[in-house]
């Protein structure tokens, strides 16, 4: 008996069931449409022909014919299948499944796991669980093109989404041409952390030859973990690293670093060591642990082909364990330095520092505050010793429409000196500090924005200045009676402040026939473009002693930067130039340029060249400085995790 469209839900539920009596209704309804329906009362069978389509929950099959067994929920699809539900979408030629246990066989089928866009596509697929997947021989893509731009080919595939992925006698194509074979892999597929090989890092520098990175990454636990690298340089040897990293429960986290290299070149070897370890807190005893050390000071202009990170001057380690109370805490704290420079001057070394801080604590009309430090110093050459500072002060606020601010504050300094070359070993200074500084604001609106203006006058006077060893800030602690003027100008619209800028000129009677302290410029604009500069310009030899500036203009999908370093005191004039491209969405280009003015020379040249399609993307640096290059080269697969196992 054929019909042109039959519900299959008013048969069964006004017509089947009131003619068997015994049968019970079913938890959840299944609709069938189709151009034929036949049912089979001995098996509780459905035979369904013709635009066929079998609905149950927000599962949906569709196919040219469908037998659909309502007791066992078990259905056998053919003929352009077509199978989709919340999480899954699957393409056959025939389909046999369990829609209550979810497993079954498909044939010459993709299926589809739509939050991730996972494609497995085989002759026959074995379903089973959920997301368990099996497939004698199959292929495993992310990409969403009829030829996709890469997959995995293999046999005995073994997928659980979300989880991982294992086969063997894999080929990995791009744009169905094998390009690698391995007889295993496994990978784990967009999961966050899983044991296994990362993606390997391939590079050329011209002094170090190929270099090939090959990290391996330890899931330990669910807060732990560890990654185990091997770098070899055909020119310069093979070097070994490991990274520790954890978190614990009340914010303790940690990340430790080894690594060393024996370089053949140079015939020596190179040792980093870098560990960060807090454990900070506001209730109970915390800390921090801060190591950056390496045995010589030439390894980062050998190895590294970042510009900050080989320019760096002085490494810093530094510890400090923390004993906090109401309003103050008591500290421990030990710092070391590393001198990168080429000249030995050795730094002086914190080792250890004890002290007291109490912070700004209101007891009427006035605020206290006190810090006390006992230091140790010491350094191979030079003078050394410890020294007590303490340093007590008092605030005062005052007034609404101008607002005066007054600090005093006592400071003693004592130390106990070694290899002081004749001088005193007990040198100390007693200072008082006094300080007040009025402001006012003023402000006028426009149609189109706010002008605010904020002028202020302040007085420095600090009594005392000894003539003492230098070891860290608290020696530039100096004589001073300073008078500052400074003017505020700030620019806001219904998008917030869009333009501030400050100037500033001090006077200060203890510098003789030159008191009138360099004029400070310091501008920031957000709108239309960004800028921050700083500039600083001696009055008495008409000259300019600084500028920083950092300029970005964005002109479309292009951002152009400019920037510039100058220090009359340090000789340095630096210049620099970028530019920031996105052509297309998939696209990122981008180029920085470093100049050293005073040398004439180009210090560096940075490239990069970022490509994200759907499935997979690249991206690629050139770094040239004098003497050297790099070319670095990055491939990611969308969906794979960047750990996997060959």
């Amino acid at each position: 008996m054929k019909y042109k469209r039959i519900i299959f839900f008013i048969l069964l539920f006004t017509i089947h069931y009131s003619l068997i009596p015994n049968h019970c209704l079913a938890e959840e309804q299944t609709i069938i449409t189709s151009n034929f329906l036949e049912y089979e009362e001995e098996t509780s069978t459905y035979i369904a022909k013709g635009n066929v389509k079998i609905q149950k929950a927000d599962t949906v099959i569709e196919s040219n014919e469908i037998r659909y067994n309502e007791q066992t929920s078990e259905v056998v699809a053919s003929g352009n299948v077509r199978y989709d539900d919340a999480e899954i979408a699957i393409r056959a030629s025939r389909v046999e499944l369990n829609l209550e246990r979810e497993t079954g066989r498909l044939y010459d089928a993709e299926v589809l796991y739509k939050k991730d866009n996972y494609h497995i596509s085989g002759k026959e697929i074995e379903k089973r669980s959920g997301k368990y997947y099996f497939a004698p021989e199959a292929t495993f893509t992310t990409c969403d093109a009829p030829v996709p731009a890469w997959c995995f080919r293999g046999k005995d595939i073994d997928v659980l989404v979300g989880e991982r992925l294992k086969a063997r006698d894999v080929s990995f194509l791009i744009k169905n041409i094998p390009v690698l074979y391995t007889p295993y892999v496994w990978a784990p597929i967009h999961t966050e952390r899983e044991t296994g090989f990362l993606m390997p890092v391939i590079d050329y520098s011209r002094s170090r030859g190929v270099h090939l990175n090959t990290p391996f990454f330890w899931a330990i636990s669910e807060n732990r973990d560890a990654t185990i690298t091997m770098d070899i340089y055909t020119e310069r040897g093979i070097g070994e690293g490991l990274e520790y990293r954890y978190i614990e429960p009340e914010d303790i986290r940690g990340n430790w670093w080894l690594y060393h290299i024996r370089d053949t070149k140079l015939n020596k070897d190179f040792y980093e060591i870098r560990a960060l370890h807090e454990q900070r807190s506001t209730d109970g005893i915390g800390g921090f642990l801060n190591v950056n050390l390496i045995n010589e000071k030439d390894f980062y202009r050998e190895f590294s082909p970042y510009l900050e990170i080989r320019t760096s001057r002085f490494l810093e380690s530094t510890g400090e364990i923390s004993f906090p109370f109401k309003y103050s805490r008591i500290y421990l704290l030990s710092q070391y330095w590393v001198d990168l420079a080429e000249e030995i001057k050795p730094a002086p070394q914190r080792l250890p520092e004890a002290g007291y801080i109490l912070n700004p604590t209101k007891v009427g009309h006035f605020w206290f505050s006190t810090m006390a430090a006992l230091s140790n110093f010491w350094r191979n050459e030079g003078v050394y010793g410890q020294r007590l500072d303490i340093y007590p002060r008092i605030l005062h606020k005052l007034g609404s429409e101008i607002v005066v601010s007054q600090a005093l504050g006592l400071r003693e300094t004592a130390y106990s000196l070694h290899r002081n070359d004749g001088g005193d070993s007990s040198p100390h200074r007693e200072a008082i500090e006094y300080s007040a500084v009025a402001n006012t604001r003023l402000l006028k609106r426009y149609n189109s924005f706010t002008h605010v203006l904020e002028p202020s006058i302040g007085y420095t006077l600090i009594t005392d200045s000894e003539s003492l060893p230098f070891f860290d800030s608290t020696e530039l602690f100096k004589k001073t009676s300073k008078i500052e003027l400074s003017l505020i100008n700030r620019f806001l619209d219904e998008g917030g402040e869009f333009v501030v800028f400050r100037a500033s000129q001090g006077f200060d009677s203890y510098y003789g026939d030159r008191p009138f302290l360099p004029f400070k410029l310091e501008v920031g604009i957000k709108r239309p473009i960004s800028l921050r500069l700083d500039a600083s310009y001696d009055v008495h030899g008409g000259k300019v002693e600084s500028i920083n500036s950092d300029l970005r203009l964005k002109v479309s999908e292009t951002t152009f930067l400019a920037g510039q370093r100058y220090n009359r005191q340090e000789d340095i004039i630096l210049y620099k130039a970028g530019i920031e491209l996105h052509p297309y969405k998939p696209w990122y280009m981008g180029g920085r340029l470093w100049y050293d003015a005073k040398e004439k020379v180009v210090r560096d040249i940075t490239v990069n060249v970022n490509y994200m399609s759907q499935c997979w993307g690249v991206s690629m640096a050139f770094i040239k400085r004098p003497g050297d290059f790099t070319v670095t080269i990055v491939f990611e697969l969308r969906g794979i995790s960047r750990a996997f196992k060959i």
